[in-house]
């Protein structure tokens, strides 16, 4: 376990010191802003992609709707527009006789927020989510990572809701999270967010040229143009600031929701550390005890008891075919019991947490809640949240409804009834990353109602600042083991969760500071990633685990094809006028892409196409592999490196084996066999370099057509063992931003500056006087080492067969049968 310990904000907030397990699964969090950064523009007129598709305009008005087809029509696209839909209409049998659809554009809701009932957003999302439905079975088939898109049109100022920019119409947040979370669900439909000041977003014609520029230009998922500016977002990391609120012994607070996880653990911290009075609220009736016997009811027995009576409502109700209202009601049972538990807990600890029925989609419920606070009342907990997780073939409208109204209805009805209260000094949203990076398969609709929740606080922090009132969002990932989980493990390959000490530390600071806006804790960026969504991070390099995000979407490159846990086709397109290390490493005197680089290219594949379920894979070996060395080159009248590298996975010998080729312009470059296992294989207890080496000079193993200049890759310093034979040389860390002059270091696989100097001298130990034609190795084995640190090299005297370590003497790799054929 590793141990780190935090300082507290306020004298009543001492956390004590967190152990987090060693294996990643629980980190500290990050406290993060996200601010509109300026970025790059577009080249003016339409991508070349854009002709000969077929799109389909949904939503909005009928102006921005023509004048869109107009522009896109001058591209040579094929406009299509769907009026606004009602539930019930065959959207099925109109995209059956529209034909191919290539891209939606959802223009959603586009005039100003005028009301806040549900007919403001119901009909549109589910317009777009049954549109959606209806493409779905040709759209998650489809292998081409070009084709499809899904673009948003939202009106949050330009600047996605951030800083002081006007909010025309925050529940553009529904589609916004909506679209983030679709690549979880078709996996090669390329996705933008493109958001728009006021001006823009009462100009129809201007919009449209913006929507034309910005097809088929993928990137960052959100940009928005503002003042003739295009923006995206980043995340800052920023302390919180001083406490600005004080809740004070019999102050009241009320959280929506809160009788069970992670809002009850709140309500526990408030009421302990400051004595509030918390009022949590749900649903349901409180569980009723009476004439219980000593635990003889459902919501009273032993854990022990209770699994006893569990298991035989479930052999009766097997035998009665009705298994699955008898598993819905016992889930609410579970539910009761969490909840009596917790009460039951808080009144013997002498906390004053009460429990409140309510609907926090109803208004008048809302408002006989926050009476209940009485004159006390100082601050809001919008915590409710329903998550249904289901794919999106199986989302129905009603569903849908229940999970946005629990959020977005829920918010308007609270904020409305503390206008009325001006005691209340803040409101604060509980909000997911779900909303702002897209949530896991199955939770679409979940996705989009936070990230609106987000969008709402941002619409309402300016006005309800003037009265006094905080309206915060914290947007957290998975807590340990609490709150709405359906399965924790799953969870985790998508982040790290957050102590529950750690994340209530947390939670009580950004309430007592007190600061408008939105905030959000972000542990380690896990490795549940698609092609599709990478690109989406290239912005964020100051997050916790983003450097590793970061090396995968350099060595990946652009997706052209797709099918998971199957094959992958990607491009790359270098400069060697750009990279240094094409100047390190020469062929014959011209500048070439490093072997290493070549390499690393060619097994970034590997990593997208492991089987359903194969995060715990790792690739244990790489066999047959070539490289074709004066595709290398990359000297005068060919400075640009076009890669397109290919993968096809399969079952194979006990292993995962995936065939990986890379071809430049048309022509293999390189090729081999990657072997994917369970476990790495043991690299053996470190060893020591041996005494008695014979320093051998430096120039010795630098013959040949093949030279390596010693800056951008650190030369081994070599030296032979006079009883053996055997080679020896220190190798330095790679040192990858000094390589590609990038904003920072990338990760490698294999250790690049290992690799160049093993090719160096394997060359050097085989050199012939003539240029050759390619790079054979037998097998090259991986073990569990980090792949870039500093360590050494040793081999045969033939140069054939090289061990790379690292610092401490472990094996790294193993380097069999390398040699260099020359014709």
């Amino acid at each position: 376990m590793t141990t780190q310990e935090l300082a507290p904000a306020d004298a009543a907030l001492l956390l004590p010191a967190v152990a987090y397990p060693e294996d990643g699964s629980v980190r500290p969090v990050g406290r993060f802003v996200w601010e509109p950064a300026e970025t790059a523009p577009l080249p003016d007129g339409a991508a070349p992609e854009l002709a000969g598709r077929s799109i389909l305009v949904i939503g909005g008005s009928e102006r921005t709707a023509a004048a869109l087809a107009a522009a896109l029509a001058e591209a040579g696209a094929t406009v299509h527009r769907l009026a606004l839909w009602r539930s019930g209409e065959p959207l099925a049998q109109f995209v059956a006789e529209l034909g191919r659809v290539d891209g939606i554009i959802d223009l959603n809701v586009e005039g100003p927020l005028a009301v806040t009932g549900p007919d403001s957003w119901e009909s549109a999302l589910h317009q777009s989510i049954g549109l959606l439905q209806a493409l779905y079975p040709d759209w998650a088939a489809e292998a081409d990572a070009t084709r499809l898109f899904y673009l948003v049109v939202t009106r949050m100022g330009g600047h996605m809701g951030f800083g002081t920019a006007q909010i025309s119409q925050p529940l553009g947040g529904l589609w916004a999270g909506l679209a983030k979370g679709l690549p979880r669900e078709i996996p090669t439909c390329n996705i933008k967010i493109l958001d728009l000041s006021p001006e823009l977003a009462a100009d129809p014609d201007g919009t449209a040229v913006l929507i034309r520029r910005e097809l088929y230009r993928w990137g960052a998922f959100e940009i928005g143009y503002r003042d003739g500016r295009r923006y995206t977002l980043t995340a800052s990391p920023i302390p919180v600031p001083p406490p600005r609120i004080s809740i004070q012994p019999g102050d009241v607070v009320v959280l929506s929701g809160g009788g069970r996880g992670i809002g009850f653990a709140l309500a526990r911290a408030l009421a302990a550390n400051f004595g509030a009075t918390v009022i949590v609220s749900g649903r349901s009736a409180p569980p009723s005890t009476a004439g219980d016997r000593d635990g003889d009811l459902p919501v009273t027995m032993s854990a022990a008891a209770f699994r006893r009576y569990r298991d035989d409502k479930l052999r009766k109700a097997a035998v009665d075919r009705r298994l699955p209202e008898a598993r819905a009601r016992l889930e609410r049972l579970e539910q009761d019991r969490e909840l009596h538990a917790n009460l039951t807990a808080a009144r013997e600890d002498g906390l004053r947490i009460e429990y409140v029925q309510c609907d926090i989609a109803d208004p008048v419920q809302v408002a006989r809640l926050l009476d209940a606070a009485g004159d006390r009342l100082t601050g809001i907990v919008h915590n409710a949240g329903v998550d249904v997780p289901v794919r999106l073939p199986g989302k129905t409208p009603d569903v849908v409804s229940t999970v946005v109204q629990v959020k977005v209805q829920g918010f308007f009805n609270l904020l409305q009834a503390a206008e009325r209260r001006p005691a209340v000094s803040f409101f604060c949203n509980v909000g997911s990353l779900t909303g702002r990076w897209g949530g896991m398969v199955g939770q679409l609709d979940y996705g989009a109602a936070n990230e609106c929740l987000s969008r709402l606080g941002l619409w309402a922090q300016h006005a309800a600042a003037q009265r006094g009132m905080a309206v915060t969002t914290v947007c957290w990932p998975t807590w340990e083991r609490l709150g709405m989980i359906t399965n924790y493990e799953a969870t985790l390959r998508y982040m790290s969760a957050v102590d529950v000490s750690e994340g209530l530390y947390h939670w009580q600071r950004e309430i007592l500071a007190g600061r408008p806006g939105e905030v959000t804790f972000i542990g380690d960026v896990g490795s549940a990633m698609l092609p599709s969504v990478l690109r989406g991070y290239e912005q964020d390099w100051g997050l916790p685990g983003i450097d590793g995000l970061a090396s995968s979407r350099f060595y990946l490159g652009r997706p052209l094809s797709f099918r998971p846990y199957e094959s992958i086709s990607t491009a790359n397109v270098l400069d060697a006028r750009t990279m240094p290390c094409c100047y390190d490493f020469r062929i014959d005197g011209e500048p070439a892409l490093p072997v290493s680089l070549c390499l690393e290219f060619m097994l970034s594949t590997g990593e997208w196409v492991l089987p359903d379920g194969g995060g715990q894979f790792r690739l244990t070996e790489v066999r047959d592999v070539t490289v074709e060395l004066p595709e290398l080159r990359a000297g005068p009248g060919r400075p640009v490196v076009n890669l397109v590298k290919d993968a096809q996975g399969r079952w194979a010998d006990g292993a995962w084996q995936v065939t990986a080729i890379v071809t430049r312009d048309g022509r293999q470059l390189a090729r081999a066999e990657l072997d994917y296992r369970l476990e790495n294989p043991a690299g053996g207890p470190g060893e020591a370099l041996p005494d008695g080496l014979e320093p051998v000079p430096p120039d010795t193993p630098a013959a040949g057509a093949l030279r390596w200049n010693g800056q951008a890759f650190r030369l081994a310093a070599w030296a032979r063992q006079a009883r053996t034979g055997r080679w020896y040389g220190r190798t330095d860390a790679d040192r990858t931003a000094d390589l590609l002059t990038l904003l920072a270091p990338l990760h490698s696989v294999l250790g690049l500056n290992q690799i160049e100097n093993l090719v160096r001298i394997g060359w050097a130990r085989q050199a012939a006087p003539v240029s050759p034609a390619r790079l054979l190795v037998h097998r090259l084995r991986i073990h569990a080492s980090p792949g870039s640190a500093v360590g050494w090299l040793s081999g045969d005297s033939g140069g054939r067969d090289w061990t790379g370590h690292d610092a401490a003497g472990r094996v790294r790799l193993r380097v069999d049968g390398l040699q260099f054929a020359l014709e």
